[in-house]
């Protein structure tokens, strides 16, 4: 009885780590489950679309998450900031059907050179539900690999 109890405890915590492993590699499919509705914007003056995050994203934001990406070689407003995208540039969020949900601004403390890589950043998730800007931010942001 005490060896399939404790087989039991080996198999269940092989699972969970398993499923938090698996929950890292999907995080873009996650990401991915909103909705859209058109509103009304005062300061742009036109109906524009804006999220609406599913309780699965709605969950992320404000936690830490680390994320890997295609780095978009696309300048920001911030010096300190890039693009990543779940999808290659070759297949951005304007090709092929994907969409805003598809990309994500990152935040680090010190600017980075943009190369056509791929990277993972670790950091905290803001979730953006305003007519400008990127609608998944990650703010302090580190990089924690580089595939070239």
């Amino acid at each position: 009885m005490k060896k399939n109890l404790l087989s039991l405890v080996i198999i269940s915590i092989f699972l969970s780590s398993f499923s938090l492993i698996q929950s890292q590699e999907d995080i873009w499919l996650t990401l991915q489950k909103i909705d859209w509705e058109d509103k009304f914007d005062k300061e742009l003056e036109m109906k524009v679309p804006f999220p609406i995050f599913s309780e699965e994203v709605r969950e992320l934001g404000g936690k830490e998450i680390s994320i890997k990406g295609f780095v978009l070689p696309i300048d920001t407003d911030d010096e300190n900031s890039m693009l990543i995208s779940y999808y290659p540039f070759a297949n951005c969020f304007f090709c092929g059907g994907a969409g805003p949900e598809t990309i994500m601004e990152v935040f680090m403390d010190v600017p980075r050179e943009v190369n056509d890589e791929t990277v993972t950043f670790k950091g905290i998730l803001k979730l953006n539900g305003d007519a400008t800007g990127m609608i998944y931010q990650l703010k302090d942001a580190v990089e924690v690999e580089t595939i070239d």
